[in-house]
């Protein structure tokens, strides 16, 4: 995107559109060609029922190709990675925020992503931080369970981690197939014949574990139990470094919920 283009000026809108990246990109390429900036971005699936007025902006994939382009060329490669990883984020009013801080970098600068408290800037690094920080979480606490061959696990992470677990995960298992389900965004990682996909996936039934799952299981959690010294037990350090909101697909303390 290139050319002088009005200042965006906010306005009573509403931009709807189908909860893709590239149709975020194109709310952008149209706040920035409507000199608009709407009160809120949603995705289709939750539109309000309100008295504004509810634009629906259409996903075109030359315009979100423009945006993606121009964001390191005018802003930087930091500005990219920052919004693209805020996206899969769970931070509330993502879309308006990044729309914000794309178009003051527009008018500023690589020197807008080096102000860290900037209040248009600290809550994507935040945000960005946070989605890190669970990805990270993740790649210790995911239990898996075999079922006959296949390893198969459940996570319900408030941010959507799989693409940043991806690669861990695969290293670590090349020679296994393998699933991690994704309850909260109704997705899954899945690994099959040394090929990965992120599929969409509203709901699995797993079937019954063998009676052999069941002893390792079983063994799994009486190590755990074991290595444990009740004199130092401290439950309030255990859920700072075990988050308690983990501990529903962690074998070992399920049975404390």
């Amino acid at each position: 995107m290139s050319g002088s283009r009005p200042l965006a000026t906010p306005e009573d809108v509403i931009y709807l559109y189908d909860g893709s990246f590239n149709g975020f990109l194109c709310c952008v390429y149209e706040s920035v060609y409507s000199g608009v900036v709407p009160i809120s971005i949603l995705p289709s699936c939750d539109e309000p029922i309100t008295l504004y007025e509810v634009r629906e902006v259409e996903t075109d994939r030359g315009k979100a190709e423009r945006v993606l382009s121009s964001i390191p060329k005018r802003i930087s490669k930091d500005a990219l990675n920052l919004v693209e990883t805020v996206y899969l984020s769970c931070l509330v009013q993502k879309e308006l925020l990044m729309l914000k801080f794309l178009l003051r970098g527009y008018r500023e600068g690589r020197k807008l992503t080096t102000m860290l408290g900037d209040p248009d800037v600290a809550p994507l690094l935040k945000a960005q931080k946070h989605l890190l920080g669970e990805a990270h979480l993740l790649k210790g606490f995911i239990r898996f369970t075999d079922y006959e061959g296949a390893l198969a696990a459940t996570i319900t992470p408030k941010n959507f981690v799989l693409p940043f677990i991806a690669n861990h995960f695969t290293q670590r298992f090349s020679d296994e197939d393998f699933m991690i389900f994704d309850k909260t965004h109704k997705a899954a990682l899945v690994y099959q014949c040394r090929r990965r996909e992120i599929i969409s996936l509203d709901h699995i039934e797993f079937p019954p574990i063998s009676e052999g799952e069941k002893r390792y299981q079983e063994m799994w959690k009486r190590f755990y139990n074991t290595v444990s010294i009740q004199a130092r037990e401290n439950p309030r350090c255990r859920m700072s470094h075990m988050p308690k909101r983990y501990w529903e697909n962690m074998i070992e303390v399920q049975d404390l919920l």
